[in-house]
């Protein structure tokens, strides 16, 4: 008898092919509204985000070489301060997360967990604004009458990178909790089989897609460098800022018109 390739749709001790791996994060994204909406929220997040990245660290960090000579003191403070942001903020959920769990109805922690998400949202909404603040064109027009100028944009790029830095995070592990409820707890015991395959799958995606719009943007941007006022640029740093903003809001949104459980 002809032996056929394992279905995704019943179990399989043996590690599912990649195309297996796609149709089980598939599945999981048609068939929990739950997931498919944080899912939405997490793509549009890191399609924005890395838009912005693409378009405004390039730029700025030419502004700050060639006429505020602070580039040097921007690259100190990612490398020095991030560890720190890290360090408070993985302490931090992490104790939110044991409270969290005191809880045996689930309705109750995910409840908890989506209002975690809102303080998250508004965290990486501010991260965009003060990053966005440093794009040059908006610098120049905001700041530029100010002698201190190489010092406000230091601190705006320190505050981009506590505030989204932070909340990126945090978001990292209420999302695991919220799919672990929602799928490997779930009610279909394929994608409850397939966890890590499906969770794996996504943080893979979501990279891929990252650095596609990364590139994308950032080539742009060195074609048009210095005419960053193009429509193009412009229209393309709007794009990028709403999507961050309101990406992690459309879990929240969605559950509260209960369109997702």
């Amino acid at each position: 008898m002809m032996q056929t390739e394992p279905s995704v749709l019943s179990y399989d001790h043996r590690t599912p092919s990649f195309p297996q791996k796609v149709k089980l994060y598939v599945r999981a994204f048609l068939t929990v509204p739950f997931y498919r909406y944080g899912e939405i929220g997490n793509i549009s997040y890191n399609v924005g985000k890395n838009i912005l990245d693409g378009v405004i660290l390039y730029s700025m960090f030419s502004m700050a070489e060639e006429e505020l000579k602070v580039a040097a003191v921007l690259g100190v403070v990612v490398k020095y301060a991030y560890p720190g942001i890290t360090i408070v903020s993985s302490t931090y959920i992490s104790g939110v997360i044991d409270r969290l769990e005191a809880f045996s109805e689930l309705g109750k922690q995910i409840s908890r967990l989506i209002r975690s998400l809102i303080g998250i949202g508004v965290g990486q909404a501010l991260g965009a604004v003060m990053l966005v603040s440093c794009f040059p064109p908006l610098f120049r027009y905001l700041f530029y009458g100010f002698s201190f100028k190489s010092y406000i944009i230091i601190a705006l790029y320190f505050l981009h990178h506590v505030l989204d830095g932070s909340a990126q995070i945090a978001e990292g592990r209420v999302w695991f909790k919220m799919v672990e409820i929602k799928i490997r707890r779930g009610q279909d015991p394929v994608l409850a089989h397939n966890f890590w395959v499906i969770h794996t799958a996504s943080q893979n995606f979501q990279l891929v897609l990252g650095q596609v719009f990364l590139w994308a943007s950032l080539g742009l941007t060195t074609a048009l460098h210095p005419q960053l006022t193009n429509g193009s640029i412009l229209a393309l740093v709007a794009f990028g800022f709403a999507s961050v903003v309101v990406s992690k809001f459309i879990l929240p949104v969605t559950y509260r018109l209960r369109l997702c459980s």
